[in-house]
């Protein structure tokens, strides 16, 4: 690993470290209260803004030559010799450089050196992030700084961070990434290593760009710019901060500047040596010539992709240069051109199920098939682009209620680890009982002995269950932010285009009817569509975050629920309310809403009730909800032992207010639940 020492009073200057920490911890802050962040699908985007190949060494060699000698290759020259070809296939044959990474790092466990073990695991975790699999690279950086801080090696531990780092900025997760560059770049300031202080850097104008915090973001990229001209060797970094630049300033609407910089950070890739790197630049070269309504230019940088990646065979460089072939072929009403050119997009993306670019060639299809007058094949296209949104948003909660289930289990895996050093205490303290049985004064200080470490045990305990608590709060309260976040994406965002689109389509239906009265009622038909499609987004915008807690209060929020779900089922519904105080904590009201919601899901789908009334009210400073059917009744003890989703979503957010959940049977038929939380 290749690192550059500056001791230049110019450049510290330059660099401003403590200002930079001080970024980093103001983030955390912002990012808390950030939730309407806008992520950017395409992945392509992040496939070297943070790549970590920055970390790794500028030299790369020739594979042919390392495969000759590799064959009687052993020990730590076998390893390196490794890693050398894992890094001389990345951006090019990503199979290979997996594959060559994985050895290396089973070739270092057999030597056992930890030195090897941590610098294979860094570039195994550098392979899978290049190949876009940034999750499975972090078992390994947990892995890799795990045995760097126990070794205490700062140079290995600085990379595994900011491999570290790079794995959740790519991932969007900033709130993680801050904390990891801030570290690296503490450590970094320590060591005057400039192509740390880069990475750090880096993270945090991504946080920037995330945020769109555009200016912030451009200044940052012009720092590092001015450290870049005191390392000319570090071709890579100059690459990426161009790219990433040239982003930020299309942001801000300079296309023209934009093409500039993407120019710069092309020929730097070029240079380095590092293929794929280069074609990304082009994509967003050819996408600055189209804003720049430079048409021809723009045709040829995507038609040299679609030459240069050949070799390396990315499907997503190949769809992205097909999609704007096709824009440009549509432009200029070439509609055969174009539609060739979408479907060998749609091909190349739907065999990597890359849903994001999917999404944009099915609109734009979609489009093309509405200027040729085909309106049935567009409606399949409209519909096709549709299931792809639906895709990327079932794919994104998927990942984050995955990694909150992730941390669920190991807050439960230890609390029975917890149990069984309990177990395993308690058998070694009935030894020493009857071991000391044998004399009275053994026997009295055993006893006093035994007193006090239950008592730390109990302490224990409690602390286990009430960090457990603290942990279930923390997945609750993610989920309900999540839930927020959803519900404001698709009211803000896919409803209110979908109603634009509606009033466009009215307008144009009317116009329609005129020209050509017999497709009127065609068009009836899909406005009608339209607005099902709106009422079917604002519907579930409401149920994942229902604006009437917000602006009504909790009593009318569970009267709407109870009507809006058994409006429909033939139930008979009654609701009462007394004595509600007129201030709630939102965690009160939310909380009773979610298990009022799941109470009357059981009764619709299980109880075969014919009436259901629903009570809330006050008494002795406690808020007691009551749901009471006529149905065949429910087991909360048998639902309890089988581990039922819904019993224990309800249960879990009872304990986190605080309060207690019963049930009892009604005569002659039917079942009570009572929720008592105190306010």
């Amino acid at each position: 690993m290749e690192f550059n020492h500056i001791y230049s009073g110019k450049i510290w200057d330059i660099l401003q470290v403590e200002d930079f920490l001080y970024i980093t911890s103001v983030f955390q802050g912002k990012l808390q209260k950030s939730c309407a962040m806008k992520k950017t699908s395409l992945t392509l985007l992040w496939a070297f803004c943070l790549t970590p190949l920055s970390i790794l060494a500028q030299v790369r060699y020739k594979p042919d030559s390392l495969l000759q000698v590799l064959p009687t290759a052993q020990g730590r020259e076998r390893i390196e010799l490794l890693r050398h070809l894992s890094r001389a296939f990345i951006g090019s044959n990503t199979e290979k450089a997996v594959g060559y990474a994985k050895e290396s790092v089973l070739e270092a466990e057999k030597l056992g050196n930890d030195t090897f073990i941590v610098r294979s695991l860094n570039n195994l975790a550098s392979a899978l992030q290049n190949s876009g699999d940034r999750r499975n690279s972090l078992p390994y950086l947990d892995r890799a700084i795990e045995i760097a801080r126990k070794n205490g090696n700062q140079i290995q531990l600085l990379e595994s961070l900011e491999f570290k780092a790079t794995a959740y900025a790519g991932m969007k997760q900033t709130d993680k990434a801050l904390p990891l560059a801030q570290e690296a770049l503490s450590i970094s300031a320590t060591m005057k290593d400039s192509v740390g202080i880069l990475n750090a850097m880096e993270i945090i104008a991504a946080a920037h760009k995330d945020l769109r915090q555009y200016a912030e973001a451009e200044r940052v990229y012009r720092q590092e710019i001015e450290l870049l001209k005191y390392l000319p060797k570090r071709l890579f970094e100059k690459g990426r901060v161009y790219v990433n630049l040239g982003e930020v300033i299309m942001d801000l609407g300079k296309p023209r500047e934009a093409v500039a910089l993407f120019q710069q950070g092309k020929e730097a890739f070029e240079q380095f040596g590092y293929p794929a790197g280069a074609l990304i630049a082009t994509i967003d070269l050819a996408n600055g010539l189209m804003e720049s309504l430079e048409f021809e230019s723009a045709r040829k940088s995507y038609e040299e992709i679609l030459r240069g990646n050949e070799s390396i065979g990315d499907p997503e460089i190949n769809a992205l240069a097909h999609t704007g072939l096709g824009v440009i072929a549509m432009q200029n009403r070439t509609f055969e051109v174009a539609k060739n050119h979408y479907l060998a997009a749609e091909k190349d993306a739907g065999g990597a199920e890359l849903y994001p670019v999917l999404e944009k060639v099915y609109g734009h299809l979609n489009e093309l098939y509405c200027l040729m007058g085909d309106y049935p094949t567009a409606r399949i296209y409209g519909k096709k682009e549709k299931n792809c949104a639906d895709s990327v948003l079932t794919a994104d909660v998927r990942d984050r209620l995955s990694e909150l289930q992730v941390q669920y289990e190991t807050a439960e895996k230890e609390l029975k680890i917890a149990q069984q050093k309990s177990e395993l205490y308690r058998t070694s303290v009935v030894n020493y009982g009857l071991s000391g049985s044998l004399l009275a004064i053994l026997i009295l200080g055993y006893l006093f002995y035994n007193r006090f470490k239950l008592r730390k045990k109990a302490e224990l305990d409690a602390a286990v269950i009430a960090e457990q608590k603290l942990g279930l709060n923390a997945v609750i309260e993610a989920q309900e932010a999540e839930r927020k976040r959803i519900a404001r994406d698709l009211h803000d965002g896919i409803a209110q285009e979908l109603v634009a689109l509606k009033l466009g389509f009215d307008a144009l239906g009317r116009k329609m009817s005129k020209i050509a009265p017999e497709e009127s009622a065609r068009f009836a038909e899909l406005g009608e569509q339209l607005d099902q499609s709106c009422t079917e987004v604002r519907s579930i915008s409401h149920i994942m975050s229902p604006p009437t807690l917000e602006q009504q209060g909790l009593a009318p929020s569970l009267e709407l629920l109870l009507k809006h779900t058994l409006q429909y089922s033939g139930i008979n519904t009654q609701f009462k309310a007394r004595d509600i105080p007129l201030q709630l904590e939102d965690k009160v009201e939310i909380g009773l809403y979610r298990i009022t919601q799941e109470l009357l899901n059981n009764i619709v789908k299980h109880a075969r009730a014919a009436k259901v009334m629903v009570e809330l009210y006050m008494k002795d400073n406690q808020l007691i909800l009551q749901v009471e059917d006529d149905g065949i009744g429910f087991d909360i003890e048998a639902a309890r032992s089988r581990g039922t989703m819904g019993v224990l979503n309800i249960l879990s957010r009872v304990s986190t207010l605080g309060g207690a959940f019963l049930t009892e049977h009604r005569n002659p038929q039917g079942t009570i639940a009572i929720i008592k939380v105190p306010v």
